[in-house]
């Protein structure tokens, strides 16, 4: 029990240690990417998918790259030696992300990218193991990994949203890694909370900064990650599977309804439009405030739920999370989320 004791009290001072790392680091490299970007005139500029008011800068998943591989490393090279197939695709993700911020890469190149940093995640222990079949386990945590991707990347789409939600989601790990001794998932999840944190300084509205693609793919990527490292400790039986999807049940529903909207129209699910629930929302004139500030809030509930979904009976907890996400999707296709 001592020894226990001892590797949690050990566990909560290195996440409060890897937190502190990634949020200092944040903040002192925002202003450099900040000072260049505005040099270099690497800015966001307005258009018809962009409903920013002036030019800004963009890049901001540059310094939280940076910060996120600054908090997990305090952690020791021992913790993180079976995870190099995860942070190499990560990497990848990163590197592709910012690539596309600096060039728009083709969209298919993108999501080949993506692919293989599922393809290397699934070669490690953090595979899901769902259908007992190798291949079969494999193609599905890619197609995880895509989807979590995806998501936070199409959500990246009004000041201070992203960040804010990983954050909540985020903190819903840390609370969940708690009780349990130090691991990868742990200093992940501080680390990730540390650097949103950070970039909210200069990304909640008005936003000074965006973090662009190489900011929101690798949120993505990392609750993605944090999802199937839960799924290895509690895979056995009951309602553990609904945590991770609740966590990040406000981008997921996004996703599914740009997915399902853009495929009616007959046109790329990758093709931009205007018909997100925050584009709905200002359309109605909603601020960017109250917007961020209610997807926190909206988010936390599903962190809530996500939570109880560990107590609950299989049922209840499943009646409980289908409710909150059919009554936002019904909320959604009545601001018009669905339109043709």
């Amino acid at each position: 029990m001592n020894v226990m004791n001892a590797l949690l009290n050990l566990q909560h001072f290195y996440g409060w240690f890897n937190g502190s790392v990634s949020l200092m680091v944040c903040v002192s490299l925002l202003p450099v990417v900040l000072h260049f970007a505005n040099r270099w005139e690497l800015h966001d500029v307005p258009g018809k998918l962009k409903p920013h008011a002036v030019p800004t800068p963009r890049l901001g998943g540059v310094a939280m790259g940076s910060a996120l591989l600054a908090g997990i490393s305090v952690g020791g090279t021992g913790l993180f030696s079976p995870a190099w197939l995860v942070f190499l695709a990560l990497a990848l993700v990163w590197i592709v992300g910012a690539l596309d911020d600096l060039t728009n890469l083709p969209a298919g190149l993108r999501f080949a990218a993506q692919l293989v940093a599922g393809f290397l995640v699934a070669q490690t222990q953090w595979r899901m193991t769902v259908s007992g079949n190798a291949l079969l386990d494999s193609l599905l945590t890619c197609l995880f990994v895509v989807i979590f991707v995806n998501a936070f990347n199409f959500f990246d789409g009004a000041d201070g949203l992203v960040a804010g939600v990983a954050s909540v989601a985020s903190f819903g790990y840390v609370v969940v890694y708690s009780s349990r001794a130090p691991s990868v998932g742990a200093a992940i999840s501080w680390a990730m909370l540390g650097t949103c944190v950070g970039f909210l300084l200069f990304n909640f509205p008005p936003a000074r900064i965006f973090m662009g693609d190489s900011g929101s793919t690798v949120l993505g990527f990392l609750l993605a990650f944090l999802g199937l490292d839960f799924y290895r400790v509690h895979h056995a039986i009951g309602t553990h599977w609904l945590l991770p999807i609740a966590f990040a049940g406000l981008p997921l529903l996004d996703l599914c309804l740009a997915v399902v909207r853009r495929v009616r129209k007959r046109v790329s699910p990758f093709l931009g439009d205007r018909q997100h629930f925050y584009d709905l929302l200002q359309q109605r004139g909603w601020s960017p405030r109250p917007i961020a500030i209610g997807s926190y809030l909206a988010t936390a509930g599903f962190v809530l739920l996500g939570w109880l979904s560990i107590s609950l009976t299989p049922g209840i907890a499943f009646l409980a999370i289908a409710m909150a996400f059919v009554s936002l999707t019904v909320t959604a296709v009545h601001l018009g989320s669905l339109r043709r």
